[in-house]
């Protein structure tokens, strides 16, 4: 009886991030994927036709079909895919006593599930969406999780069951850039969007007379990495409370310095002077976008490798669902094994 993991995907849009390389959703349901296979844990995706998982996975996909319209809250696409998801688990789950755990990676989409037997925990990995429905959550930040704590108060009734565990990526897709010498300017990598501090970045260029280069769309694979290592300075001055920023650490790996408002994820991420900035006046911005050529870019991309590889955040995981599973069947909050660090005696 082997454990069995199965990840409820995004239910608007096929795992196929070639097609769609701008969806963070589909790229966390993506790099879940990728976790699971990486922990050696067996796995089934809940994806819509043409979902397919990372080259050489082990794990299967439960195909929904094709959608009816655009997913929204309790729409009739919404309505539809709870069926179809319903009727996909009491096929696949195993109800054989060996661990299983369900992953709702899309939040509220799977909410109205009924064909979960009691004695499987169903998480919410990787959440960076505005609301929550699980007993068990797993913020990409602390500042995420203070956010979600205060909108919804009602989880004050199952908080210890939570964790804080950062989005990850494969460092081998993000290479170490060119040489500092051959940078070329400024880069902001992201949704065309005022809260997104794209005319802020704008400004900044203009301040500092630095070529600056701003992609909104299209930007994947081997030209992103491009674009992420050619780069003089990553900007990312957004203006709202950041859950995360894949952008921040896929910068970080190219060994290409963030520099960013200092509120949300990024007190988190960034250190003032090693791997970034962060700063809240113009005067501040100028002058990080000045030191940034005097960092240390093999020392910042080891860090990230350090902290944002799938190989340092995937014993977390791992540890999460053991803690999760001994939380569900051995007495909750009491529960004699429930250790999200059971080796921290160890260190």
């Amino acid at each position: 009886m082997s454990p069995r993991l199965h990840i409820l995907g995004h239910p608007g849009l096929p795992l196929d991030l070639a097609s769609h390389p701008e969806d963070s959703q589909l790229f966390n349901c993506w790099n879940f994927c990728q976790l699971a296979e990486y922990l050696g844990i067996d796995y089934a995706y809940y994806g819509l036709t043409g979902s397919f998982l990372p080259p050489g996975s082990h794990g299967i996909v439960v195909e929904l079909g094709k959608p009816t319209c655009k997913w929204s809250f309790r729409n009739h696409w919404h309505l539809t895919y709870t069926k179809r998801l319903d009727e996909a688990l009491k096929r696949h789950l195993n109800n054989d006593g060996a661990p299983e755990w369900l992953a709702s990676i899309y939040g509220i989409a799977q909410c109205d599930l009924t064909a979960i037997p009691k004695g499987v925990p169903v998480f919410e990995p990787m959440l960076g969406y505005g609301t929550c429905w699980t007993h068990y959550r797993v913020f990409p930040s602390y500042a995420h999780q203070t956010f979600i704590y205060t909108r919804q108060p009602e989880t004050r009734k199952d908080r210890f069951f939570d964790t804080v565990i950062p989005h990850f990526v494969n460092p081998d897709d993000y290479p170490m850039g060119v040489p500092e010498a051959e940078r070329e300017g400024l880069l902001y990598l992201g949704r065309k969007a005022v809260d997104k501090g794209v005319d802020i970045a704008r400004e900044l260029a203009d301040a500092t007379a630095i070529p600056f280069q701003a992609v909104f769309h299209g930007a994947a694979g081997t030209e992103k990495v491009r674009l992420l290592g050619h780069a003089r300075a990553v900007l990312m001055p957004t203006l709202y409370l950041e859950p995360f920023g894949y952008v921040a650490i896929e910068a970080l790996l190219c060994g290409t310095p963030v520099i960013a408002t200092d509120w949300g994820s990024f007190p988190e991420i960034l250190q003032n002077g090693f791997n970034g900035f962060r700063c809240r006046t113009q005067a501040e911005f100028v002058q990080a976008i000045k030191a940034c050529g005097h960092l240390d870019r093999t020392a910042l991309r080891a860090d990230a490798q350090r902290r944002f590889s799938i190989a340092a955040v995937a014993p977390l995981y791992r540890d999460y669902l053991s803690h999760v599973w001994q939380i569900h069947h051995e007495g909750g909050y009491y529960a004699p094994g429930a250790l999200r660090f059971p080796n921290l005696a160890d260190n």
